[in-house]
């Protein structure tokens, strides 16, 4: 017999000590009652007659009453286990894959996780009464595991969901806090996720062949030969058993869905480019559809495709006539010239450029510079710098990109002092191209508004006379006034470079988020495309799966059998409660048949 409130040595010496109280109890005789009475010859011959055998026996028929009720009650307080009655009681570990694979469907349309529920609900019933139970999962949505009654497992074990994003792993809970000598290690799962699972661990199957396809590429990018025009790449990986016809979707805004076909062998993967002329800028989603599909997670995807439309550049300067002929000749782009008096009308455009000038604060919309002088918010300049050549350049930056300046010279620059302390406002510029001395010339700064710097005036060097001077005022304006593409996420934990930033969804709905140094954190579960506001910018967010590891659910260390494990059965006991509601109960009985004994006048 083994004692579950107290060490076997406590429980019995509590069981003896209760009796021995009682007996001694029973051996202390009140003190007599002294009576008067005229004679004391007629109760001496009743008493040695008739009454000293009864009363003997009543006595000893008390003290077995009060023994009996005061054992079951302290035998109560102890828990024993009586594997006959109630079975052997154990501390239970049950430990739940809530992986995304976990969510595929089987044939009877319930999902791997619900048979795995129903296996660990039916090992936590069969298990003896006054067993404990410790419920865990590999993505954390039990934050802290400990040991607790049937019922509290059991409503724990109805509150988990298949989960993607978060980094699976096996709890450690093979020997968790305060368990005892009789420990049962359970894992639940369907094979797919790679864990490192301890030996002791029992495996219970959840796995069931399934088929399943995905889109694990989504990826809009914008063509050569124009920036304003864009293609959309997507991955579909077929992870059936067998070959599958698949209808592809791409929903955007301003026109109708782009729908593609396919055929595709089991295991084999496809890449579809779709043209995105005909939508204008806004969300796109591209979803799937297939006879049999198991699992939805992986049948959806989002991006965003950035503006297309005309331009409206404001060019402010005191004359430069070239200047303003070179803009105009741009595809798409609206150029009106301004003085620099005319500053306050900059909000109007959707980006300027500043000939020779600087305002006195940084503008509030992007902004191309041209040798703008001296100002509180840029670079200071010591010295100027002559015969310049420039010599290296960032080929890899959108400002750059397909502009070659290997030609270029420049009579007169300003030494920009860019590892200077930053004053005031001063804002901080990253060179993309530098002079053999290492000047920096051309430089773009990310902070608030997007802003391009060329230290030089154009009538200081040959840069307007090149043949890649208009590639560098096109690609100038794109980036300037062009949505940057979203930012690629995986579901999970998002951390977009914006600090103290507000997040909303496609609804409109904002998202609980987490300050971090310098950005946001917030937690997205499923595919879905975000927003991230600040005083400064908007950054779009696009969180997805594309992953061709969680398609393939039938990627399964079980896969060579295709029917779900049943746990082991255990030895079935005959009376699933536990003894100390059966000592309890017997306690309340004695204690009604002394009550009825005593009033009956059997027992003292």
């Amino acid at each position: 017999m083994r004692f579950l409130g107290l060490p076997a040595a406590g429980a019995w010496l509590l069981l003896a000590g209760t009796a021995g109280l009682v007996v001694l109890l029973y051996w202390l005789k009140p003190s007599a009652r002294r009576l008067v009475v005229s004679s004391g010859l007629i109760w001496r011959r009743v008493l040695e007659s008739r009454k000293r055998r009864a009363e003997r026996w009543r006595w000893w028929m008390s003290l077995m009453l009060a023994l009996a009720i005061a054992l079951a009650i302290a035998a109560a307080l102890t828990r024993p286990e009586i594997a006959a009655v109630s079975g052997a009681a154990a501390d239970v570990v049950l430990v739940i894959d809530t992986g995304p694979s976990m969510a595929a469907r089987g044939t009877d349309g319930r999902s791997r996780l619900a048979r795995a529920l129903d296996s660990a609900q039916a090992v936590v019933r069969a298990s003896g009464a006054g067993s404990r139970y410790l419920v865990a999962d590999t993505t954390r949505q039990v934050v802290t595991p400990a040991l607790e009654s049937r019922e509290d497992a059991l409503a724990r074990l109805r509150t988990l969901a298949p989960r993607a994003g978060a980094r699976p792993w096996f709890p450690d809970v093979a020997r968790p806090a305060g368990a005892g000598e009789r420990l049962q290690l359970w894992f639940f799962t369907d094979g797919v996720t790679d864990l490192a699972v301890p030996r002791e661990a029992r495996l219970v199957s959840a796995f069931e062949t399934a088929d399943n396809l995905g889109i694990t590429a989504f990826e809009v990018r914008a063509l050569p030969a124009d920036a304003r025009r864009h293609q959309a790449y997507l991955g579909i990986t077929n992870a059936s058993p067998g070959d599958k016809r698949v209808e592809i979707q791409v929903v955007g805004v301003g026109a109708a869905p782009l729908e593609r076909a396919l055929q595709l062998r089991s295991g084999a993967a496809a890449d579809v480019v779709l043209d995105l002329s005909a939508f204008e800028e806004g969300p796109l989603r591209a979803t799937l559809r297939a006879d049999a599909d198991a699992l939805d997670l992986d049948n959806t995807a989002y991006a965003y495709l950035p503006g297309k439309g005309r331009v409206r550049v404001g060019l402010f300067t005191a004359g430069n006539p070239a200047l303003a002929q070179a803009l105009r000749l741009l595809p798409r782009v609206e150029v009106e010239v301004a003085t620099p008096e005319r500053w306050r009308d900059a909000a109007r455009f959707d980006a300027v450029v500043l000939d020779r000038f600087a305002p006195p604060r940084p503008p509030a919309v992007p902004a191309l510079l041209i040798a703008p002088g001296a100002a509180s918010w840029l670079p200071r300049s010591a010295t100027d710098a002559s015969d310049i050549q420039l010599a290296r350049w960032d080929a890899s930056h959108p400002l750059l990109a397909s502009v070659s300046l290997r030609d270029v010279l420049v009579d007169r620059a300003p030494l920009l002092a860019l590892d200077a302390p930053a004053g005031g406002q001063r804002l901080r510029f990253k060179p993309l191209a530098r002079g053999a001395g290492n000047e920096p010339l051309i430089l773009a700064s990310g902070e608030g508004p997007r802003l391009a710097l060329l230290s030089f005036a154009l009538e200081a060097s040959n840069f307007a006379q090149q043949a890649s001077f208009p590639a560098f005022l096109s690609n100038a304006v794109d980036w300037l006034t062009r949505e940057p593409l979203a930012l690629a996420y995986r579901v999970g934990q998002v951390s977009v470079p914006a600090p103290q930033a507000r997040v909303f969804d496609l609804e409109g709905r904002a998202l609980e988020t987490r300050p971090a140094p310098a950005a946001t954190l917030f937690d997205v579960t499923e595919p879905g495309l975000f927003t991230a506001l600040t005083r400064e910018q908007r950054v779009r967010i696009a969180v997805n799966l594309l992953d061709p590891q969680l398609t393939a659910v039938n990627a399964s260390r079980f896969a060579r059998d295709s029917a779900p494990t049943a746990p082991p059965a255990p030895v079935p006991a005959r009376l699933r409660i536990d003894p100390w509601l059966l000592l309890l109960a017997l306690a309340t009985l004695l204690l009604a048949v002394e009550w009825w004994t005593y009033n009956r006048r059997l027992t003292v």
